[in-house]
């Protein structure tokens, strides 16, 4: 079971500048769990990537050097260990600076 000390300290270091330097266009994440487990046992967890940049599209945001697949797959997990958190699945929602929905992906 993942705790919500846990999500804090992985939130804060997603935050803390290695992502927005490889993916300027990122202003912040935010990550959510969800204490109900899938069928094989794993944890949920939501995560909203909010961007800065108004000019990122669903249809350009691979054009514009925003894969959030990737950044999700990569540089969300690499932290994982340090927090103790595996068996997880994670949803993400990547949202524009008006609060539009950019691309999500649901597990």
């Amino acid at each position: 079971m993942i705790t919500d000390y846990q999500i804090k300290g992985l939130e804060k270091l997603a935050n803390s500048g290695l992502i927005q330097s490889i993916y300027p266009m990122v202003d912040h994440i935010e990550i959510r769990h969800d204490d109900t487990m899938t069928q094989r046992g794993n944890t949920r967890l939501n995560v909203d990537i909010f961007l800065n940049d108004e000019n990122i599209t669903s249809e350009n945001m691979y054009d514009m050097e925003l894969d959030p697949h990737y950044l999700v797959e990569k540089y969300l997990k690499e932290y994982f260990p340090y927090f103790d958190i595996d068996k997880v699945v994670i949803n993400f929602i990547v949202w524009g600076p008006e609060g539009d929905i950019i691309h999500s992906w649901d597990n």
